[in-house]
């Protein structure tokens, strides 16, 4: 008999009686087991990993005990289950983590951003202080004083931005921002050569016979179970996959048919370089690039798609793509042998990889977005786009178009409406890039147009298109976002310029933890966990073939004083006296049943249950989207097979796949070069070239002669940028943060395996433990991103790359910010 079941034999007893083997007559007392009572409710992981993942949390007492996957449904790979990584199972320590903020608190007087030193305050306190000094800097400067800094902490439809969007605008806005630090360069160049952003899904791939992958690394940022690293390491299985990356990551690992280190922000370079075997070997597909391409070679006057009523002036085959790359104008033919030399791979190599791509039925090529996060990443990721293209390989079935791969969504909400039914006041409209806050905060009224990018109401601009923001940022707010220093670019720099409180006057920040940029905030406000809320969450755009949305609906008790986003805006709102327009009547509870109704439910009726309350009790709600042989699925998973198949005019200047872009010329006869630009010549360029930029592996500048080393970032499977950064159980799992650093290279630089080390930049310091490993090419280190910045003195101890990064000097195009461009130099600490 098992022990369990004797004493559910016993249990009328109050206790049993036994004596010892050795026949003493002490007695021990077994006391009964009594069956524990578990509750679940439904939750979500939303740190912005691609997934959002379901989340059935299981709890007794009303403390939570553990997390399970959602298993509606069969459970295969057209219609699996979807199942949280090591980070989902990990949110039950990040809500009961030490480091939980539970109280408003207020900087104490006298103390610097930065240093951590707070008080507890009340909440009608915080609200009525914080709600006086919006008011103020609204009455006093306008709404592009007050900016709402870029977040991804918490992917709410009604408690997250969308609540503090929403109350900003019914001041008349705030100063919004374009791009993401994800993905600013690809998403801002597709639209000139593609009138769109559109790229092909995961699941595609299994109509290829080639997969060549540049930095894609699913395994390691989408580990779902529903996801896209489940999908690739499914569809990739006996197929022909060729990696490219200057780190040998997990999406390699012995699955891969070849292997190539490539130097970062040289990707380009490679590309034209396979170009010129194409182009030389005659593997082109010539009625492609004739009927679907427009500037490989010469092109006459065209109308203007975009405006009938202009002609687009002629492409002279010497500005043409085909023209650079053989090196009509420059004189450089851009052959392996050239590019050998800058990207690393040798030049037989890059003959092997284009001929297995021009010889291809269906290549399909996939970029991480690791190779756009560079100062010349448009060119970059613009590149890759043009190779396939060369081949017609976009737009048919088991191809991409060279940005990263995206998963079909079925089913998705867009979040609280961030402009009130009762809005009676106009909403500034002005934009900056993400990455120009810091700007912003220092001369923002000075920012322009046509050099900084700036987007401004029509009105507002000169006969040349230019005009200047006009206002400094005063006041920010930073909802669960790390931007404020440790994903941002240069944390020295940029808490420098936060510590100045005449430049920016007033920093909130809304979080669940003490992170770097809580310590630098006026005011923190402690925000519900995931698991702390109610309220709806759809799965992003890397979650694979399920589309899905899960209702979160807490079954325990908010830690200390936290409280939901949404209620807090209320009360600010009521201090701003716009409390009726905010709320247009509703409570919370009111605006969950009611967002549900018209948002939710009217995505698909048949799908969705009557009430949001019966959302809540089933928790997730799926549907799949297949990948077949269909038209249909076609057009949902193979990127512009609609316009390749069925022909139609896109939305560039040309009306075609632009390789050469007349909207990008225009652009870069009217923008300012800045002064500090490397490559004068290479700013904004009409066809994608590979240049030389600011701290690459080719800058010859003299400050660099000591920081012969490129570093990177690198995801972890710890966290998702900085969220879970101070989770134990998570740092643990992956043995810590290191600086990964070739034998060679640590052998010149006397670096010793698992031994702490000071990597220099010329913005900072960061001591940090190496990992020498060959799985990172020489010349080239990598630090895992997202590390929470801890300065000591002018160091860094908490292992944070931004620490070394720059803020101040973006891309071109897109005013994106270039973290992965980083000359530096390594040394025992």
């Amino acid at each position: 008999m098992q022990r369990r079941e004797f004493l559910k034999l016993s249990a009328a007893a109050s206790a049993v009686t036994c004596v010892t083997a050795c026949g003493s007559k002490k007695t021990e007392t077994i006391i009964p087991e009594v069956p524990v009572s578990e509750k679940h409710f439904w939750s979500a992981c939303l740190g912005n990993c691609g997934s959002n993942c379901p989340l059935k949390v299981i709890t007794v007492d009303g403390k939570i005990t553990r997390i399970e996957p959602e298993t509606y449904g069969e459970d295969s790979f057209d219609s699996p289950h979807i199942r949280p990584c090591l980070r989902g199972h990990a949110n039950r320590a990040r809500v009961y983590n030490p480091d939980r903020l539970m109280y408003p608190m207020k900087r104490i007087a006298n103390a610097k951003r930065g240093e951590g030193k707070f008080e507890r305050i009340s909440w009608e306190q915080a609200t009525s202080e914080i709600g006086m000094k919006l008011k103020e800097t609204y009455d006093q400067y306008g709404p592009r004083a007050v900016y709402q800094n870029r977040g991804s902490g918490a992917f709410y439809d009604i408690n997250g931005k969308y609540a503090w969007g929403r109350l900003l605008n019914c001041m008349g806005g705030g100063l919004k921002h374009y791009g993401s630090y994800s993905s600013s360069m690809v998403r801002t160049i597709m639209p000139y050569i593609f009138g769109s952003r559109k790229s092909s899904t995961p699941r595609e791939m299994k109509y290829s016979d080639l997969l060549v992958f540049f930095g894609y690394n699913p395994l390691e940022t989408r580990m779902s179970g529903s996801g896209e690293g489940f999908e690739v390491q499914t569809v990739t299985e006996g197929k022909k996959v060729i990696h490219i990356d200057c780190r040998y990551s997990d999406s390699a690992m012995g699955r891969e048919s070849e292997y190539y280190p490539c130097r970062p922000g040289t990707d380009a370079a490679l590309c034209e370089a396979m170009a010129y075997v194409l182009i030389t070997e005659e593997l082109l597909d010539e009625q492609f690039l004739s009927d679907k391409c427009y500037g490989f070679r010469a092109e006459p006057s065209i109308q203007d798609a975009r405006d009938s009523s202009k002609m687009l002036p002629e492409v002279v085959y010497e500005d043409s793509y085909e023209a650079h790359i053989l090196g009509v104008k420059d004189g450089q033919p851009k052959t392996p042998q050239w590019a050998a030399e800058i990207c690393g791979i040798p030049a037989d190599s890059i003959r092997n990889i284009a001929r297995q791509i021009g010889n291809a039925k269906a290549p399909y090529l996939a970029p991480g977005l690791g190779m756009q996060r560079h100062i010349n990443g448009e060119d970059n990721i613009r590149s890759v786009m043009t190779l396939g293209m060369l081949v017609g390989a976009i737009g048919k079935r088991g191809t991409n178009t060279g940005d990263y791969p995206k998963s079909p969504r079925k089913i998705y909400s867009k979040g609280l409406p961030t402009v009130s039914e009762q809005q009676e006041v106009s909403i500034d409209d002005a934009k900056i890039s993400m990455f120009s806050w810091t700007q912003a905060v220092e001369n923002g009224e000075n920012l322009t147009v046509l050099r900084d990018g700036v987007k401004l109401p029509a009105e507002e601009l000169d006969e040349n298109g230019d005009g200047k923001l006009g206002t400094n940022i005063k006041a920010i707010i930073n909802f669960a976002s790390g931007c404020l220093v440790n994903q941002h670019g240069d944390a020295f720099g940029t808490t420098r310029i936060l510590q100045d409180e005449s430049k920016c006057e007033m920093i909130v920040v809304i979080d669940n933890h003490m992170t770097s940029s809580a310590k630098l905030a006026d005011y923190i406000l402690p925000d519900n966990t995931w698991l702390e809320s109610t309220d709806f969450a759809n799965k992003t755009y890397y979650a694979g073939a399920v589309s899905y949305m899960t209702a979160l609906k807490t079954g325990i008790k908010p830690l200390g004083e936290c409280r939901g986003s949404f209620d807090v805006c209320t009360d600010l709102a009521e201090k701003m006296g716009v409390k009726e327009i905010f709320t247009e009547g509703r409570t919370t509870d009111e605006w969950i049943e009611h967002y549900y109704q018209t948002k939710v439910r009217t995505l698909d009726p048949e799908l969705f249950p009557a009430t949001a309350k019966e959302m809540q009790d089933i928790g997730v709600v799926k549907t799949f989207s297949p990948c077949d042989d269909s038209e249909e699925s076609a057009k949902v998973n193979c990127a512009m097979w609609d316009y390749v198949q069925n022909g139609g005019t896109l939305k560039t200047a040309s009306g075609k796949l632009e390789i050469f872009s007349h909207a990008l010329q225009e652009l870069s006869d009217l923008w300012e070069v800045p002064d500090y630009w490397l490559d004068k010549d290479n700013y904004l360029n009409a066809i994608p070239k590979y240049w030389v930029g600011l701290e690459s592996y080719q800058d010859p500048s003299p400050e660099l002669k000591d920081k012969p080393l490129q570093l990177i970032g690198h995801h972890t499977k710890a966290r998702t940028h900085s969220t879970f950064g101070s989770v134990k159980w998570l740092k643990e799992a992956v043995n810590g943060d290191a600086v990964w650093i070739n034998p060679d290279d640590a052998i010149k630089y006397g670096i010793v395996d698992d031994q702490y080390a000071i990597i220099e930049s010329l913005r900072g310091k960061v001591k940090v433990k190496a990992r020498v490993t060959n799985r990172i090419m020489p010349g080239v280190m990598s630090l895992s991103q997202g590390a929470w910045f801890d300065p000591k003195n002018d160091v860094d101890v908490g292992g944070c790359v931004n620490a070394l990064t720059s803020q101040g000097r973006p891309s071109p195009l897109a005013k994106g910010n270039p973290q992965h461009t980083n000359r530096v130099r390594i040394y025992k600490a």
